[in-house]
């Protein structure tokens, strides 16, 4: 019987078959993290409440308000949320204007 598991591919199969065991434990330990993980973050109305909170006490300024708000709260694709007539040093995007 010791014979049998001194040939290699005794040897190869039963390395693959612990290979696939690790991984498949691998997987699954990432997954738990994951499930984890994503029960942690915030309901975007949430994180919005307590940012407005935030303000009103003063612990952010009006333009980190302004700029978390933004970044948080993107609009779909296609959309602007920034009014594109003005650039960020004040001045016209057009020349000509």
């Amino acid at each position: 019987m010791s014979d049998l598991f001194e040939t290699p591919p005794v040897r190869i199969g039963v390395a693959l078959v612990v290979l696939c065991v690790l991984i498949a434990a691998g997987f699954y330990l990432v997954s738990i993290f994951r499930d984890y993980a994503a029960e942690d973050q915030d309901d975007s109305s949430d994180v919005l409440s307590k940012l407005e909170e935030m303000h009103r006490k003063g612990d952010i300024s009006d333009q980190e308000f302004r700029t978390i708000k933004a970044r948080t709260h993107r609009p779909p694709a296609g959309t602007h949320s920034i009014d594109d007539s003005t650039s960020s040093d004040g001045s016209s995007p057009n020349p000509e204007t």
